[in-house]
């Protein structure tokens, strides 16, 4: 039989092995050959460990994994897929002691632990059991394989997201100058997650964040689905938050390929708030982490961005408020010139004034006593005409005359004093109107000076909407928005 061994197909040579382990006589009742069920199984077990006597690498995928932690061992179901379609299938058997050592070499080079939906490249003995039948008894399995898939699965989820033209979705979101309110997927017993909260609440700068927790498993093969159906629940809520964190940290690498599925990174990609990502140490970048908004590494890293948020809008602040300032204070420093200088004239056109009516009352003053003087003389004429005239006149007649010339000399003193009083009261009249004038008396009854842009504003016509004006008053200076025009 060990000559055949090399000149006869598999198929062949378990046909010969078969009729070979089966070559003594069966029972014959009524002209059967009859074989019991534990001979079958028998024959079927030595073919196949004759046919198949050393180890073979078997790639497949592992359809269910089928693990006892109480024993140890692991039975998974391996599958081969052609077009989504199963096209094979076989139970496979994997001790405890080759489960933890497989279990260490893929958690070292790949980061993760034997799955469902892996593809795996496994070194196996092909047994058969009388009682379990057939089955492949793995003994080890290559890693690099699965992380040439991986690899390989990864780039095409990729493509996939650039061809439907989300990959870069997310980072186009507008980003709010504050990001106060903050939703966050994580585990509220996350290291990482505790790590955030720190730096968030501890800030020295005494910035306040409204925080709200959406547990999720990070890691494993359920962290897509839940971290995905939080991410709808935010969705829901999308009104109450600014962005969306989602924290993990302590892991390490391990269980970040959940981070590299293709729904998951679809949902953060089409996300309507920006997403930020602070999920581990990995060098090497998820495709969640590539389509998110922005990648802070860690939980830390991520705390620190929102900080320096808040830190870019202060200096904006600071450095609005300084120029402020300075522009206030020079624009009353101005304005105060602009008033001594109006001030100044006011005062030399007060004394001008004063002295042109002086010199006009002094010139009345003269008028009237030079125009008084004339009067009297040409009275004075008249009375000694009169009294030449009136020698002959009796002596009544001239007492007479003599009265209404008293009374007439009386009249004029009175006029003349009332001619006085009248220009002292007109030079009072216009002192008081000078004094009116000054500019703190017209500001102290209520009136003020409005100017834009360091010109005096005469008309609703020469601002709009949104110009700052000044207002000067009696006591103080205030600044306005112009909200509203109202035309006359």
């Amino acid at each position: 039989m060990e000559a055949c061994d090399y000149k006869m197909s598999p198929q062949a040579k378990i046909r010969f092995i078969f009729a070979y382990n089966q070559r003594r006589m069966p029972e014959t009742v009524d002209n059967k050959q009859i074989y019991s069920l534990l001979e079958i199984s028998k024959g079927i077990s030595k073919a196949i460990s004759q046919a198949f006597p050393t180890h073979y690498w078997v790639k497949a995928e592992i359809a269910k994994l089928n693990y006892y932690p109480k024993s140890g061992h692991c039975y998974p179901d391996l599958v081969e897929k052609q077009e989504g379609q199963i096209k094979t299938q076989i139970r496979a058997n994997i001790w405890s002691g080759q489960f933890n050592s497989i279990n260490q070499k893929f958690r070292k080079d790949t980061g993760d632990v034997l799955k469902e939906g892996m593809k795996v490249l496994f070194l196996a003995r092909i047994s058969y059991h009388e009682q379990y039948g057939l089955a492949l008894n793995i003994l080890d399995a290559e890693p690099s394989f699965t992380l040439g898939e991986m690899a390989r699965e990864k780039q095409a989820s990729i493509q996939r997201l650039k061809k439907e033209g989300i990959f870069d979705e997310n980072r186009k979101r507008l980003f709010p100058l504050l990001p106060k309110r903050i939703a966050i997927i994580s585990v509220e017993t996350s290291k990482g997650y505790h790590d955030f909260m720190n730096v968030i609440r501890q800030n020295a700068w005494g910035y306040q964040f409204s925080l709200q927790l959406f547990p999720a498993l990070l890691q494993g093969d359920m962290a897509v689905r839940s971290i995905g159906m939080q991410l709808r629940e935010i969705a829901r809520q999308q009104s109450h938050f600014d962005v969306v964190c989602i924290i993990r940290g302590g892991g390490g690498e391990v269980g970040l390929n959940a981070y590299d599925n293709y729904h998951l990174a679809r949902e953060v990609a089409t996300f309507p708030l920006p997403v930020i990502t602070g999920i581990g140490h990995s060098t090497n970048e998820t495709i969640v982490q590539m389509v998110a908004f922005a990648n802070k590494i860690t939980p830390t890293e991520a705390g620190h961005y929102f900080i320096q948020q808040f830190h870019k809008v202060a200096q904006r602040v600071e450095s609005a408020e300084s120029k402020l300032f300075n522009s206030s204070t020079r624009q009353v420093a101005d304005e105060r010139v602009k008033l001594r200088q109006a001030i100044r004239i006011f005062h030399i056109h007060t004394i001008n004034l004063l002295s042109h009516q002086t010199t006009h009352l002094q010139y009345f003053v003269k008028s009237t006593e030079q125009s008084s003087s004339h009067l009297l003389m040409s009275s004075n004429k008249r009375l000694k005409l009169a009294r030449e005239n009136l020698k002959f006149r009796p002596v009544q007649h001239l007492q007479k005359a003599k009265q209404q010339l008293l009374q007439m000399k009386e009249v004029l003193g009175i006029y003349g004093i009332q001619r006085q009083k009248e220009a002292r009261s007109k030079i009072e009249l216009l002192e008081n109107k000078l004094q009116l004038l000054k500019p703190e008396n017209v500001l102290k009854r209520g009136y003020s000076i409005t100017t834009v842009n360091d010109k005096a504003l005469k008309a609703s016509t020469e601002v709009k909407t949104g110009d700052s004006i000044k207002t000067q008053l009696y006591k103080g200076t205030l600044e306005s928005i112009i909200d509203k025009i109202e035309k006359a």
